[in-house]
């Protein structure tokens, strides 16, 4: 008779919820501006330098400025971005498993997926800076 009064309402962790969504868009946002950027970087190199830009690109011996910046911070950009889109993919998948009572969260994987993509953004960005006033 101690749990007369004890309601299950079977309600979802809503802070699990909100985390993992917010994760989720922040991660979409975040790896599609990459590939955007990525891609301005690419188109804007090959408006000022021809079809010559993307002969540099594949000759690795003799590389140009531009295509030594697009190879090594494009690289690390898409990679960045390739994390986020898994981050995003992942997190979701995690948000369908809050809803299930039987089911655990594996919040630290979402969270080291998306430390892993912020890392390799500094790194990306750093490496232009540096490639950029070397």
């Amino acid at each position: 008779m101690e749990n007369e009064w004890q309601i299950d309402l079977k309600l979802p962790d809503i802070g699990a919820m909100a985390t993992l969504m917010a994760t989720s868009i922040c991660s979409a946002i975040l790896g599609a501006a990459e590939i955007a950027y990525t891609m301005m970087w690419i188109t804007s190199a090959y408006e000022r330098h021809g079809k010559s830009f993307f002969i540099d690109l594949i000759n690795a011996n003799d590389l140009t400025w531009t295509a030594e910046f697009i190879v090594v911070a494009g690289s690390l950009m898409l990679l960045s971005s390739m994390v986020f889109l898994t981050t995003m993919f992942y997190s979701l998948i995690e948000l369908n498993a809050v809803t299930k009572p039987e089911k655990t969260v594996r919040m630290k994987i979402v969270f080291i997926l998306f430390i892993i993509g912020i890392v390799l953004l500094f790194l990306a960005l750093t490496s232009a800076m540096i490639l950029r006033y070397m």
